[in-house]
């Protein structure tokens, strides 16, 4: 990032991402300082919980250290980039999040899914390939099942709660949740698994 001046304001243009150096514990710092509170009220407000935006809130100015902030302009843009760092960090935070959750929803349905250590190539593309496939095999049952299920096993609503979205009760839900997993789990091959 560059500065041009042009009469009495102090003008950013944004060029290659590659200028901006690491931040120093000291630049850091004083970010911190200044937005921290702001940036974990937003993270709080973005996903609902304190521990998982206290999550976000590291990632965030872990981010921002590495990636480099040119801190000698405008301070208005800088609040900008600092709670766009924050938004994309709860955004990568419910990500991970969501996939965990498919795979424990699929752990639950009785598929034998193993958890890796750390996502390498590889397991991503194993990762892709399994969600392909339930993605498929939900396509293939019945609205109704399916959307149990997805409220469910993704929206992590009660039986309770799944049913008076669906207008049911929660033994009608069990009923069908029962039946989507058992469709999943003859339609799914083995070897997507």
């Amino acid at each position: 990032m560059t500065g041009k001046r042009s009469g009495r304001r102090i003008r950013f243009v944004f060029t290659d991402r590659m200028e901006a150096q690491p931040l120093d514990h000291d630049v850091l710092a004083r970010l911190f300082a200044a937005h921290g509170d702001r940036v974990y009220a937003y993270c709080v407000r973005m996903l609902g919980n304190e521990h998982d935006a206290a999550d976000a809130l590291q990632d965030t100015f872990l981010n921002l250290a590495r990636r480099g902030v040119d801190t000698g302009g405008d301070e208005s843009r800088l609040r900008f980039y600092v709670f766009a760092a924050a938004r994309n960090a709860c955004f990568d935070l419910q990500r991970r999040r969501r996939d965990e959750a498919s795979l424990d929803a699929l752990r639950e349905a009785g598929v034998p899914v193993e958890r890796g250590t750390q996502a390498g190539p590889e397991q991503a593309a194993l990762d892709g390939v399994t969600r392909d496939a339930v993605l498929g095999a939900l396509a293939r049952v019945p609205e109704r099942q399916r959307k149990a299920w997805l409220l469910r096993e993704l929206g992590e609503l009660s039986y309770d709660e799944v049913g008076d979205r669906l207008g049911v009760n929660a033994n009608a839900v069990a009923q069908l949740l029962h039946r989507t997993r058992r469709a999943l789990q003859a339609s799914i091959p083995a070897a997507a698994l």
